[in-house]
């Protein structure tokens, strides 16, 4: 409530605000460190979704726990699960939606190369009795082969060198290979929900993704994908790309909020002309379109 107080009281004084803004994202990068590297104790904890999740203290973490977290992606990713066969989660992280759609009886496979997170992953899964989720500790990207991860923190290490102000100098060497040598066809005919959250990355997982894109019936993708937030250029330079290599493909995109608001290449060319979008989410639906 305070920082909210804050903020809006800053709102009067943008310059203010960016500063104040920068501090508290400094410290969130110190937490992350301060978590991953010294404070290493592990929270069991049943969710309010019913099943137990097993967490490091990072911030969204704690979240996780108390089923505050990413309120209304939750809705949307449980709406979404209900007519799916199978969720793949690229980008796991502690296994918060791997978990909920198991919860949900639906079979998944999921990917996350931090060995952070993959402990509590498996710890997770273990204790739920879920021992037979599909797990890939490793990295997607357009190509198999070796790649750096950037950043010390289990929430938000990238493949994107400078991802969201973090030091480059604590990194790792990961593996990484293509969504589609690792599904194949073998969900050919099943109705897949797929989502991805890579922080950045997502254009890079899509170009390995291209036989997963067409296939029968075409899956439905909920992907986080943002324009001015985080990218260390400023701009993410596959924006436009990312939303046409699904037009191209027979999708429509829709923003994934409560409106469900059709997103189309008018609205990508004036966001990307004017630097940023005129909508505070960035997690999109891409969906086959009727």
């Amino acid at each position: 409530m305070l920082k909210a107080a804050i903020k809006k009281h800053f709102k009067k004084y943008p310059k203010l605000l960016e500063i104040y803004d920068a501090i508290m994202w400094k410290k969130h990068i110190f937490s992350d460190f301060c978590n991953t590297y010294i404070f290493k104790s592990k929270h069991e904890i049943t969710t309010p979704f019913g099943f137990s999740l097993v967490s490091r203290n990072y911030i969204a973490n704690r979240m996780m726990l108390r089923g505050t977290f990413e309120t209304d992606e939750v809705a949307i990713i449980k709406s979404h699960l209900k007519g799916a066969d199978v969720f793949i989660d690229v980008g796991a992280n502690i296994g918060y939606y791997t978990c909920l759609a198991r919860s949900l009886s639906k079979y998944v496979v999921a990917f996350e190369p931090q060995p952070q997170n993959l402990e509590c992953l498996y710890a997770s899964l273990n204790r739920n009795g879920w021992s037979d989720t599909e797990i890939f500790p490793l990295g997607l990207s357009h190509s198999p082969g070796l790649l750096t991860l950037y950043g010390a923190s289990g929430p938000s290490a990238s493949l994107v060198k400078g991802w969201a102000g973090y030091p480059d100098r604590f990194k790792k060497v990961i593996p990484v290979n293509t969504m589609d040598n690792l599904l194949c066809n073998r969900f050919e005919g099943k109705k897949l929900f797929i989502k991805i959250d890579v922080e950045g990355a997502e254009y890079d997982v899509l170009k390995g993704a291209i036989k997963t894109l067409t296939m029968s019936p075409h899956p439905t993708w909920f992907i986080e994908v943002c324009l001015s937030e985080f990218h260390p250029g400023k701009l993410n330079p596959n924006y436009a790309a990312t939303f046409n290599l699904f037009w191209m493909h027979g999708y429509e995109a829709r923003l994934a909020n409560k409106k469900n608001q059709l997103v189309t290449d008018i609205d990508i060319k004036k966001w990307i002309a004017d630097k940023q979008s005129n909508v505070s989410e960035f997690n999109y639906l891409f969906i086959p379109k009727q």
